[in-house]
């Protein structure tokens, strides 16, 4: 790679991520092209060269945070351990992430137009659903036969919410932990 893609490379690096700081935490509607700039220390109009337009920004953020949830789920699944283990393994890794106001990301989302809702969702689904239900069906014997696979992944994707480092809710002293909660998640689908 020559200086100039290695440059060109950098900057939309830059910009992604503070898009993806910015998207995140204060919502698409909230978030302008101009702060994202100021945020990435780049020109505004780098921005609609590279990516054309805020919404497409914004799609190429929900790709990149889908693909590296993908990977995260299947690293922190994968090995020998016990199911209690990597549960508690992947709850953890999934609430240490980046900061996101997860209600406000869903809001903006179903703001949007149909396309837009569309390759959101499908890139959710890719991210985080199928990897999830892959885990809980690698234990289906040992999960409450009653309850489908997917009413497990999307169970636990609630407990997982209360968890999520939102901004606003830094102090969590005196509730649940995720330890507990994940806990009481597993006694509630385990069979055992």
């Amino acid at each position: 790679m020559n200086l100039r893609e290695k440059q060109k490379q950098d900057t939309m690096q830059k910009i992604l991520r503070a898009a993806q700081a910015l998207f995140m935490t204060q919502g698409y509607t909230s978030v302008t092209t101009r702060a994202i700039a100021e945020a990435a220390d780049v020109r505004q109009p780098l921005i609609y060269h590279y990516f054309g337009t805020k919404e497409k920004l914004y799609l190429t953020v929900v790709m990149h945070v889908s693909d590296a949830m993908a990977v995260l789920i299947t690293k922190a699944t994968a090995g020998s351990a016990s199911f209690a283990v990597k549960l508690q393994r992947l709850g953890h890794q999934l609430t240490n992430q980046d900061p996101m106001d997860l209600q406000l990301v869903l809001h903006d989302v179903f703001q949007m137009g149909p396309a837009v809702r569309q390759t959101v969702v499908a890139a959710w689904e890719k991210g985080f659903l199928l990897p999830l239900d892959a885990f809980f069906a690698a234990y289906r014997a040992q999960l409450q036969p009653a309850y489908a696979i997917r009413d497990i992944t999307l169970y636990f994707l609630t407990i997982l919410s209360a968890f999520l480092p939102m901004p606003a809710m830094r102090q969590r002293s005196g509730r649940l932990t995720l330890d507990t909660a994940l806990v009481m998640f597993r006694t509630g689908v385990e069979t055992v």
